[in-house]
């Protein structure tokens, strides 16, 4: 393979990574910024969410699930984190640790 051919590949997977990862997760932090800004006094909470599968699309459907299984509870999807490694190692997929927020309304007369 030539010089070209191998800079073209990695400017691409660069490229790929930029529009797969990074901006989907700066967005996400963005938007969870503004929620804690918009909702300083919410109640926080985070659930550990162990995937029972290796792919990717079977992952995202078990973070969706979880992610409306606690909206019908009144919680607010916030951000995920990736879990530590000691909560990771025994589930096939991995997990994450998802990041949920309430608001509390207060009642002024």
């Amino acid at each position: 393979m030539n010089t070209t051919a191998i800079l073209l590949m990695l400017v691409l997977a660069f490229l790929l990574f930029v529009s797969f990862v990074l901006i989907p997760r700066f967005r996400m932090e963005r938007r969870a910024r503004a929620l804690l800004a918009q909702y300083p006094d919410a109640v926080k909470t985070s659930v550990y969410l162990p995937f029972q599968s290796a792919w990717p699309s079977r992952k995202r459907k078990q973070m969706d699930a979880k992610i409306s299984e606690m909206r019908a509870d009144g919680w607010t999807f916030l951000r995920a984190t990736e879990a530590g490694p000691l909560c990771t190692i025994c589930s096939w997929g991995g997990g994450l640790t998802l990041h949920f927020i309430r608001p509390t309304v207060s009642h002024e007369s």
